[in-house]
C-alpha cells in the first residue's frame, strides 16, 4: 500500500495531465485565482406511485413487451427486441409517447401488406458501448421487420387502456414541482423529456391563464404560443435570447437542448423522465452548471416512476456514488453499460418483479465495487495535492481586444478586417480559406456560439505566426500585445 501512494503521488500523469474538477475550481475560487464561483447542487429524486389503473396498464405494457420477444424466433430477435425497448422507454417516459407510437405501428400493421414505418432518431439506443449508432432509416427498418411480430388486437388493447386512464400522475406532480421551484425563488426552470411526442403532451397540459409562460425546444427549434392557439416556430439563437431576457418562465426541451445551450441564468432543472445512461442526465444538467451561473445552490428534480427496474438502478447508484453529485471517475465504463443492461432486463421480463429488480441493481453495485477497489485511480492521482497556480490577471481585456480588431496598423499584416455590427466582424486573415464572423462580446457570442467565433485568447484564430514575426522596433503598446497574442498560442 505505501509503495502505490508512493506510485501514485510521483506518477507522471500529474504532469501531463491537468484536470480542472469542480472541486478544483472551488479551490482556485477560494483562493482568489477565480473570480467565478462554483454553484453547488441540490439533486432531488421524487419517487412517483403510479395509479391503480396507472399500474395495471404498465404491467400489461410489461407482459406484452416480455412475450412478444420471446416468441420471436432468433432471426427477428434484434428487430424485435428494438422495437420493445422503444415501448419501454416510451412508456417510461409518458402513457401518450406510447400512445403515439402503439398508435403509428397499428396503423401500419393494419393495412395491407403493412404499411410503412419512419423511424426517429429519439428511439436510437443510449448505449455508447457501442460506436455504431443506428440513424432514422435503420431504425425505420428495424421497426418495419418487428411488425411480423406484432398482432393488432394486443397493441389495440394496449391504446385502449391508455385511452381510460385518468389524469397523468406524473404531471401532476411536475406541475406540484414548478411551483415549489417559484416559490423557492427560482423564476425560470428548464424541463427535460427524451420524447417530442411528450414535450407536445406537457405543452398543452401547462399551457392556459394559470399557468407559467412557455417556450419550447427540441429538434424542430425553438417554439413560442402563437395568437389564437398554436405555436410559432422561431430560430435556436432567437429561442436562447427569448429565454435569456426572462420571456418565459418554463423550457420544455428534448435531448436536443442538451448542447449548445448555455442558461447560467437558470437555477432549476426537472427531468420528466430519465434516460437509460446517465451521462445523458448529465449533458441536460449541464446547460446549467456552469461557470457563472448566477444562483449559488442549482435544484436538480428527477421524476421517477416507482417500482420500475430504472428507478431501482438509479436508486442504488445515488446511494453508492452519488450519481449526479459527485465525480464518477472509474465508473463512467459501469455507467456506459447501463442501456445495455436494463434493456436486456425489460425485454426477458427480468424486471417485472421485485426481487428481479433487486437482482439487476444489486449487480450493478457490485460492479460498481469492483471497479472502485481495482485498477489505477486517476481521480485521485490529479486531484491530489495539486498546487494552485500563482497566475496575474490577463493584461488585456476584451474590450481592448476589440480596439486591437478595429486598429488597422496592430494587426498582423495582409488581415482584412469588415465591422458588421457592434463588436462584431468579418475576419479574413493569412492563410484563412475563408471569412469568419468573430465577436468581442461575451454574451453575443454565447446567444450565437454555432454562428460566431469568440475572438479571445486560446482561441486558434490567435495562432498566426505573423503576431510573432513583427519587428522589435514598436511601440510599447504594440509590443505588448504582440507578447500577448505569443503567450496565448
Amino acid at each position: 500500500r505505501a509503495a502505490l501512494r508512493i506510485v501514485q503521488a510521483h506518477t507522471p500523469i500529474r504532469r501531463l495531465v491537468s484536470r480542472h474538477t469542480r472541486a478544483l475550481l472551488r479551490r482556485y475560487f477560494e483562493a482568489g485565482t477565480l473570480t467565478t464561483p462554483i454553484a453547488d447542487r441540490s439533486v432531488d429524486d421524487r419517487f412517483i406511485d403510479m395509479t391503480g389503473e396507472e399500474r395495471a396498464l404498465y404491467d400489461a405494457v410489461e407482459a406484452y413487451i416480455a412475450s412478444t420477444w420471446n416468441q420471436a424466433g432468433a432471426a427477428e430477435r434484434t428487430a424485435v427486441g428494438f422495437v420493445m425497448t422503444i415501448y419501454r422507454r416510451r412508456l417510461a417516459s409518458s402513457f401518450h409517447a406510447l400512445r403515439a407510437t402503439l398508435r403509428k405501428h397499428l396503423d401500419a400493421i393494419t393495412e395491407d401488406g403493412r404499411g410503412r414505418l419512419a423511424g426517429s432518431d429519439e428511439d436510437a439506443p443510449d448505449d455508447e458501448t457501442t460506436d455504431e449508432m443506428p440513424d432514422a432509416d435503420e431504425i425505420a427498418a428495424l421497426q418495419q421487420r418487428a411488425l411480423a411480430a406484432e398482432e393488432a388486437q394486443d397493441v389495440e388493447r394496449l391504446l385502449d387502456g391508455i385511452g381510460r386512464l385518468p389524469p397523468d400522475s406524473k404531471l401532476d406532480r411536475l406541475k406540484h414541482v414548478l411551483g415549489e421551484l417559484n416559490e423557492a425563488g427560482f423564476a425560470q426552470t428548464m424541463v427535460f423529456t427524451q420524447f417530442t411526442d411528450t414535450l407536445d403532451f406537457l405543452r398543452e397540459a401547462l399551457r392556459g391563464e394559470a399557468g407559467p409562460r412557455l417556450m419550447c425546444f427540441s429538434g424542430r427549434g425553438g417554439e413560442i404560443p402563437a395568437a389564437g392557439g398554436g405555436w410559432r416556430r422561431i430560430g435556436r439563437d432567437e429561442a436562447k435570447r427569448r429565454f435569456r431576457e426572462g420571456e418565459a418562465d418554463v423550457l420544455l426541451c428534448t435531448d436536443a437542448a442538451a448542447e449548445g445551450l448555455n442558461f447560467q441564468f437558470c437555477g432549476a432543472l426537472v427531468n420528466y423522465d430519465m434516460p437509460w445512461n446517465p451521462m445523458r442526465v448529465e449533458q441536460r444538467i449541464g446547460r446549467i452548471d456552469r461557470l457563472g451561473q448566477a444562483h449559488p445552490v442549482i435544484r436538480i428534480v428527477n421524476l421517477h416512476y416507482e417500482g420500475t427496474v430504472e428507478t431501482d438502478v438509479y436508486r442504488a447508484l445515488r446511494s453508492r456514488i452519488g450519481l449526479f453529485e459527485s465525480v464518477v471517475g472509474r465508473l463512467q465504463p459501469i455507467l456506459a453499460q447501463l442501456p445495455r443492461t436494463i434493456a436486456g432486463a425489460v425485454v426477458s421480463g427480468a424486471g417485472r418483479e421485485r426481487l428481479e429488480r433487486a437482482g439487476v441493481a444489486d449487480a450493478i453495485e457490485r460492479q460498481a465495487r469492483e471497479a472502485e477497489a481495482g485498477g489505477f485511480d486517476l481521480d485521485a492521482a490529479l486531484d491530489a495535492d495539486v498546487t494552485l497556480p500563482d497566475r496575474p490577471p490577463s493584461p488585456v481585456t476584451l474590450e481592448a481586444l476589440d480596439r486591437v480588431i478595429r486598429s488597422p496598423d496592430l494587426m498582423p499584416p495582409g488581415t482584412d478586417v469588415r465591422p458588421l455590427a457592434p463588436r462584431e466582424y468579418g475576419l479574413l486573415a493569412p492563410g484563412m480559406e475563408e471569412r469568419l464572423r468573430v465577436t468581442t462580446d461575451p454574451v453575443w457570442y454565447e446567444e450565437h456560439a454555432e454562428s460566431v467565433e469568440l475572438w479571445s485568447p486560446g482561441n486558434p484564430l490567435f495562432q498566426a505566426p505573423e503576431f510573432v514575426a513583427v519587428s522589435e522596433a514598436l511601440p510599447e503598446e504594440k509590443k505588448a500585445l504582440i507578447d500577448f497574442f505569443r503567450r496565448s498560442r
